[in-house]
């Protein structure tokens, strides 16, 4: 079995795009649904920000699942290379976000609120699993049928 690399490449593209336009649109409801009001002081500002902050972390994290999930159950010629694109494709979630915070707020600000690598081994980590979930059926076949050729 071959493995398409350029189709890992689109299928990560395409999921890792939709999900931050998704990711967008979701932001901006919010803001839309829960701006600041005009009689709050600092301390209500700040806790809407912070609201809004980890509103979009949870968020963030939900569609790197959802990302992770689908994106594995589009391309898997085999169970590993179903997890391989469950996790680029988050990665390329991810690599998106990352950009365009950086390009909107600048490096500092981005060091200032996240790590890059609390960002890359969370993101590993939860598409991972959501990717070997996607594909845990074809995983059990695989197994069963390398178990029975041998028997």
């Amino acid at each position: 079995m071959s493995i398409s690399y350029t189709r890992i490449a689109r299928v990560s593209v395409i999921y890792g795009t939709v999900a931050f336009v998704v990711f967008c649109f979701g932001s901006w409801m919010a803001w839309k649904l829960f701006p600041y009001t005009v009689d709050e002081d600092g301390l209500g500002k700040q806790m809407t920000w912070t609201y809004h902050v980890l509103g979009e972390k949870i968020g963030s994290a939900i569609l790197n699942c959802l990302v992770a999930f689908f994106a594995a159950r589009t391309y898997r010629p085999t169970w590993k290379i179903g997890v391989v694109t469950a996790v680029v494709s988050a990665m390329m979630f991810q690599f998106i976000s990352i950009a365009v915070y950086c390009s909107r707020f600048g490096f500092h600000t981005y060091y200032t609120y996240h790590t890059f690598q609390g960002t890359v081994v969370n993101t590993v980590a939860l598409s991972f699993a959501f990717g070997f979930f996607a594909v845990w059926k074809q995983y059990r076949s695989e197994k069963n049928s390398v178990l029975n050729s041998h028997t």
